[in-house]
């Protein structure tokens, strides 16, 4: 049994991500804010949280299990991480429809079908029929997180076979299949359907996956990278997310610009981020960022739909205002995100830390 390694904390990982989470956002609340897609490449932003999340569930808890971290146990943990916000935007978006039925009786959606999709929401159960746009109704970006708790799983459950060489053949499966389906589909815009919910899986095992080995492998990038200890590299690799983002490649290209970003540009910047000091006058707002990012990811589409909602229930047009209702939203959407954090997700988290502690203790 080892030692358990001293916690650190990469902050430049978390600014990364936050800047990830809002562009993801703003590429939702396009129709608000332009005449065309904003940030057009941003759904590419999911693959970088499933990439960031391998490299830090690794750093966090590879000596852990090593150490005797059970499976309960650690499903346990990444539950009270996730649930309390993915249970608040399921909630959102059954607020919206039971709302939504009260205003407009004209867009009048069954109490069995609200109760199916928010029974269903709660669990984590996705809804693969055809009639459905997305696999969860009530809250779209829930999607990811689906794919997220299935990898975690995953990871806990075969980690010690997870050598470097298993490793490195799931990765390398991973990939095939993601070109094939990205092929197939002439994007990697996909996962969040139940025509395409099994291509998701490639795009979460390969970038999942890729960033334990990432992780693992850091001693050896510690002498050759050591120029990423001067100089402005993380602050670049930070605007190198929005440029990503920014580029909209056109036909066949596109493909192909969606799999360069995700083995090679994507994995720079983590690798980036997690070898490059943090500027002290930056760090508060970069730990800001990365609080605030997986709230603003999983509010931000049952709070568009209740915002532009409420416009259209007192006859204001959100699409004829743009950029400003747009921007208003996107504010609205960082607040909420801050307040909820501060009011509701640490607390609960808090709460029920405790509560997993005390029984723990008890047994």
């Amino acid at each position: 049994m080892q030692p358990a390694a001293p916690r650190h904390v990469y902050l430049n990982l978390d600014a990364i991500r936050g800047v990830a989470a809002i562009s993801v956002m703003l590429y939702h609340f396009s129709p608000f804010l332009a005449d065309g897609k904003v940030l057009p490449s941003s759904y590419l932003a999911v693959d970088l949280f499933f990439l960031l999340s391998g490299f830090v569930i690794a750093h966090a808890y590879d000596r852990k299990i090593e150490n005797g971290m059970g499976f309960g146990a650690f499903v346990a943990i990444r539950l009270i991480r996730l649930y309390p916000l993915y249970l608040a935007g399921t909630l959102l978006g059954f607020f919206y429809l039971m709302v939504k039925n009260r205003l407009m009786p004209g867009e009048y959606v069954p109490m069995s079908e609200i109760g199916l999709q928010l029974t269903t929401g709660m669990f984590f159960i996705p809804l693969v029929g055809e009639a459905y746009h997305t696999i969860f109704p009530l809250n779209p970006a829930s999607w990811s997180l689906f794919f997220e708790l299935i990898v975690n799983i995953a990871y806990v459950a075969i980690f010690f076979l997870l050598s470097k060489r298993v490793l490195t053949a799931l990765i390398a499966v991973s990939l095939v299949l993601l070109i094939v389906a990205s092929v197939v589909a002439g994007t990697l815009d996909f996962g969040m359907t139940g025509k395409t919910i099994i291509s998701g899986l490639p795009r979460v095992t390969f970038s999942f996956f890729l960033s334990v080995l990432l992780c693992r492998s850091m001693g050896r990038f510690q002498g050759s990278l050591g120029f990423l200890r001067r100089g402005f590299w993380v602050e670049a690799a930070i605007l190198l997310t929005l440029a990503v983002f920014a580029i909209a490649p056109a036909g066949g290209t596109r493909v192909a610009y969606d799999l360069a970003c995700i083995v090679l540009v994507f994995p720079v910047m983590v690798v980036t981020g997690a070898l490059g000091p943090t500027a002290s006058l930056l760090s508060g707002f970069y730990g800001w960022l990365g609080r605030i990012s997986y709230p603003i990811y999983i509010i931000h589409t049952p709070m568009l739909m209740i915002i532009a909602g409420a416009g259209k229930a007192v006859a204001v047009d959100p699409f004829a205002h743009h950029p400003w209702f747009g921007i208003v939203m996107a504010g609205a959407v960082i607040v909420i995100a801050d307040i909820a954090t501060r009011l509701y997700d640490e607390p609960v988290r808090r709460f029920l830390q405790r509560q997993m502690q005390r029984s723990r203790a008890v047994a």
